[in-house]
């Protein structure tokens, strides 16, 4: 057997005694309630990031780094090194510590405490636990399994755990802030949930806001505003008009956009369910108009003179933003043109709004992907399937700062992520500490 093999024998056989240490390490980082509310400055990341912090350090770490790039100083991010032997390619496993936040009204519906980090039936449950932090386990691991084998590689492991990603301020804060801190490497993965799937394109994404204006009356009157009346008697608009009844026009407009658009532009990977063809459990689907959020209405007792809608919309990486909202805008003015009162009282449109993401993209034949293809086989017996991120993550920020990165984590997008009763199969977590762990050894090299 080769130094080679040997080496990675010997961090597969840690990984797998330790086992039970990283999944308690996980439900751990699930009780740290690290919660963003997806908008900027509203991140709770200290606590959790300083008792990472305590952990890297005793991890033994050659550096381990410590910063905040937030107005506040209060939203840390945090980078642990091992450094390489000589100069060999440099790795970054990456993964954002913050989560998005549990509404009370869905309390009812969680099955056990979502701080909880209960751990049963092979899983392990709670708030971030595949969004993201059962990944941050896996790669904080597949580091410490490096650092107790006494692996010396050659180039450097850098695992990350940053703040604001739920928000968007991972080009700002957070991811982007590691690369100017100097923290570059010729690769990287972000270990969000893919089911362990390596995903190397995302779409683009942005937010927009439309609002319709009505005409408020008392809710007695109503039967004037929606039935026509004997002449002389006032009616329609005359008396009031119902903004949350003109919005539901539009709702419709969205889903057939949304029809429309995913047949229209087709992608190898996110149209295919991801290569070899049809592994992924992404199912397929490229585009899509999310009616995220919606508010309407001023008072108990009055015909509703307000309505607004927020959306979210992913596109494909090819078709520019601004086209995407021309066409929107187009659409919203066409239906509009149509009703008596928004051709005279438009909607308002604004586009972006909030959030806006730039795609990711990674050749599939980049050295990167083919190496982290081999090590999750070698790790696994398993053959990896190359698909596309569904999502956005800071893998944008990464690649916009020259750092060409890909996805690959445990749990998925389905496991009640941004929902209820969210969870990471524990098996899916240590293979993916084995991956990294694997990848960091093929990629950055070893003494033979």
């Amino acid at each position: 057997m080769s130094n080679y093999q040997a080496q990675l024998q010997k961090v597969f056989g840690y990984i797998d005694e330790h086992a039970d240490d990283i999944i308690r390490f996980l439900s751990k980082m699930i009780s740290f309630p690290s919660v963003n509310m997806g908008t900027p400055e509203s991140g709770e990341e200290l606590e959790i990031q300083n008792w990472l912090r305590d952990q890297f350090q005793a991890f033994g770490f050659d550096e381990v780094d410590y910063w905040t790039s937030d107005k506040k100083g209060i939203r840390p991010n945090l980078v642990g090194i091992i450094k390489g032997q000589k100069q060999g390619r440099s790795l970054v496993l990456q993964g954002h510590c913050d989560v998005v936040p549990v509404p009370e009204a869905e309390l009812d519906y969680w099955d056990a405490d979502p701080w909880s980090g209960e751990i049963r039936d092979g899983n392990v449950f709670g708030r971030g636990a595949s969004d993201m932090k059962g990944g941050n386990a896996a790669l904080i691991w597949a580091a410490k399994a490096i650092i107790d084998c006494g692996v010396k590689l050659q180039g450097d492991l850098i695992a990350e755990s940053v703040s604001g990603e739920e928000s968007a301020e991972g080009k700002t804060i957070g991811a982007a802030s590691t690369v100017e801190r100097g923290h570059r490497a010729g690769f990287a993965i972000v270990a969000e949930p893919t089911g362990c799937e390596i995903q190397i394109e995302s779409p683009a994404l942005f937010l927009f806001e439309l609002t319709v204006r009505g005409k408020a009356t008392h809710t007695a009157s109503r039967n004037l505003v929606i039935f026509p009346q004997p002449y002389g008697v006032p009616n329609g608009t005359e008396v009031g008009v119902d903004a949350i009844s003109r919005m539901k026009l539009f709702l419709d407009l969205f889903e057939r956009l949304e029809l429309q658009w995913s047949q229209r532009w087709r992608n190898e990977l996110l149209n295919s369910g991801g290569l070899p063809f049809p592994l992924s459990k992404n199912g397929i689907g490229l585009f899509n108009i999310n009616p995220s959020l919606i508010e309407g209405g001023t008072y108990l007792g009055a015909v509703p003179s307000y309505c607004k809608l927020t959306c979210n919309v992913w596109y494909p990486n090819w078709v520019s933003q601004e086209e995407v909202i021309s066409e929107l805008d187009r659409h919203i003015k066409a239906l509009a043109s149509t009703d008596d009162w928004m051709r005279e009282h438009p909607p308002e449109f604004n586009a972006p709004a909030i959030q806006e993401w730039a795609a990711a993209k990674v050749p599939k034949d980049h050295e990167g992907v083919k190496v982290l293809s081999d090590s999750y086989s070698a790790a696994t017996g398993k053959q990896a399937v190359v698909s596309g991120f569904r999502a956005v993550c800071d893998a944008t920020f990464l690649c916009q700062a020259g750092v060409p990165a890909v996805v690959m984590g445990p749990g998925d997008l389905r496991m009640g992520v941004h929902g209820v009763n969210e969870y990471v199969p524990i098996d899916e977590v240590i293979e993916c500490a084995k991956a990294y762990a694997a990848m960091a050894i093929n990629w950055c090299g070893v003494e033979e």
